[in-house]
């Protein structure tokens, strides 16, 4: 299996702090509501599949077309191994979404959100 680049997203240094790095579950609940007003839930899946999104600032042109060859290969269909840096777990996912990538004065910007297989 395919693994992610060993190059870490900068988590502290990210220009916005709020974007540098975010978690969230897809909510897996079917719910329905009946003409009282009662509300009857299940779940649509028995886990939680994660999603996570990081931000990388400054990197060298190297590491940026490392990134950019790994997503060409990948793209949004294949599965991969990520490593989070957060909490050291290996994950399966997918790229499921490709921040806008830019050039400053100190290196590439840019970010990926990735999403549990």
């Amino acid at each position: 299996m395919l693994q992610f680049p060993d190059i870490e997203p900068n988590l502290p240094s990210a220009t916005n702090s709020s974007s540098s790095y975010q978690e969230d579950f897809l909510d897996s609940v079917i719910s329905t509501e009946s003409d009282s007003l009662y509300k009857k839930t299940r779940p649509r899946t028995t886990r939680m599949v994660g999603k996570w999104s990081f931000s990388w600032v400054g990197i060298s042109n190297k590491d940026y077309q490392t990134l950019m060859e790994f997503y060409k290969k990948v793209g949004k269909y294949q599965m991969f191994q990520f490593k989070n840096p957060i909490d050291g777990k290996i994950y399966n996912v997918r790229v499921v979404e490709k921040g806008n990538w830019q050039w400053y004065y100190h290196g590439w910007q840019g970010s990926f959100t990735f999403e549990e297989v």
